[in-house]
C-alpha cells in the first residue's frame, strides 16, 4: 500500500520535486497522516486504555503514550516521503535529532492542554472537542517542524 502512495506521488510533477515548497507540501501530506494515527492513538489511549486515571493526569499519559509510537512512524515517513532519502541510511544520530526536534510535539501539547485544563478541563472529557484541540494545536506546530527537519535533522543526508 505504501508503495502505491509513493507511487501516485511520484506522478504529481509538483510533489515529486526536492524544492522547498514540494517539501513543505509532502510535510502536510505526511503531519496529516501522522495526525490521523496520533489522533487514533489519542482516543483509544483517552477513552479506553486509560479510562480509569483520572483528568487531567490521563491526558498527559496520552500525549506521552501517543508521542512515543508516532516519533517512530514519523521518522520513517519523513525520512521516505518529505525527504526521499533511504531507510537503508538510517543514522543513529538523525534519529536522536528528530526525537529531540519531535520533543516539540510532546511539551508544547502537554503546556497547552495544562492552560486548557486551568480555563475549561471539560474539553479533554469530550471526545470532539478533545479531538478538534489536538488537530488544532498539531497543525499550528507543524511548519516549525518542517524548517527544524530541514535545516537540523536532515541537513547531513540531504547534502550527501
Amino acid at each position: 500500500m505504501i508503495d502505491k502512495i509513493f507511487f501516485l506521488i511520484k506522478k504529481i510533477p509538483f510533489l515529486s520535486g526536492d524544492s522547498s515548497s514540494a517539501q513543505l507540501v509532502r510535510t502536510y501530506i505526511v503531519g496529516a497522516f501522522n495526525l490521523g494515527f496520533g489522533l487514533c492513538l489519542a482516543y483509544i489511549f483517552q477513552f479506553f486504555i486509560l479510562s480509569a486515571v483520572q483528568v487531567p493526569l490521563r491526558t498527559y499519559l496520552t500525549n506521552i503514550f501517543g508521542f512515543i509510537f508516532g516519533v517512530i512512524v514519523s521518522y520513517f515517513l519523513s525520512r521516505k516521503v518529505i525527504f526521499k532519502l533511504s531507510f537503508r541510511e538510517v543514522k543513529l544520530k538523525e534519529f536522536i535529532n528528530f526525537v529531540i526536534t519531535n520533543l516539540i510535539n510532546l511539551f508544547v501539547p502537554l503546556i497547552i492542554w495544562y492552560f486548557i485544563d486551568r480555563l475549561n478541563p471539560s474539553i479533554q472529557e469530550n471526545e470532539i472537542q478533545f479531538l478538534i484541540a489536538t488537530i488544532v494545536i498539531h497543525a499550528i506546530i507543524l511548519p516549525v517542524k518542517y524548517l527544524i527537519y530541514k535545516f537540523f535533522v536532515f541537513k547531513d543526508s540531504l547534502n550527501s
